[in-house]
């Protein structure tokens, strides 16, 4: 009994003493996908990329066409054709088909490098602006948007990001 009582006090005590601590470190956040979509930087390179893009479907979708078109006449010359003349056309038309899918799959790979490459040289020319901003508000961390649950609107310094990218990049 006597050491029950004993480990109350003791508990109480230590609970007693410990007190609410309060972070004081400032947390901040951005939305990455905002800042690349709404900053001239950023809504340029997405333009290029959407125009090269655009401009490679249209190159292959007129390939396409082509290559439908001579299997459409291959499969009207089946009974004119002889068996071997069939075969060497087949064979060269497979052939057709397998440059396409393979000079299609080089673009998309070319096209997805490229992309990388874009974004990489942007948010090297975005970190350093940011890590001034971060400097000069004394802001300890800066967090990615798409990574938080739940948090205040008043630590989101998106748009403020935003205006000074604007500014320094050109």
């Amino acid at each position: 009994m006597n050491f029950k009582k004993n480990l109350i006090y003791i508990l109480i005590i230590f609970f007693s003493t410990i007190s609410l601590s309060k972070s004081n470190e400032n947390i901040a956040y951005i939305d990455l996908d905002n800042i690349v979509k709404n900053t001239k930087a950023g809504k340029s390179i997405i333009d290029k990329l959407k125009a090269s893009k655009d401009s490679a479907l249209k190159k292959f979708e007129k390939k396409e066409k082509a290559l439908k078109k001579v299997e459409e006449d291959l499969n009207k010359q089946k009974n004119v054709l002889s068996k071997e003349e069939l075969k060497n056309k087949i064979s060269d038309f497979r052939k057709e088909i397998a440059s396409f899918r393979n000079d299609r799959e080089k673009l998309i790979n070319d096209f997805n490098m490229k992309k990388i490459q874009e974004f990489d040289k942007f948010f090297k020319k975005i970190t350093p602006i940011i890590g001034d901003y971060v400097e000069e508000k004394n802001i300890d961390i800066v967090l990615d948007k798409k990574n938080i649950f739940l948090a205040n609107k008043n630590n989101d310094i998106t748009n403020e990001i935003i205006k000074l990218i604007d500014d320094k990049i050109k």
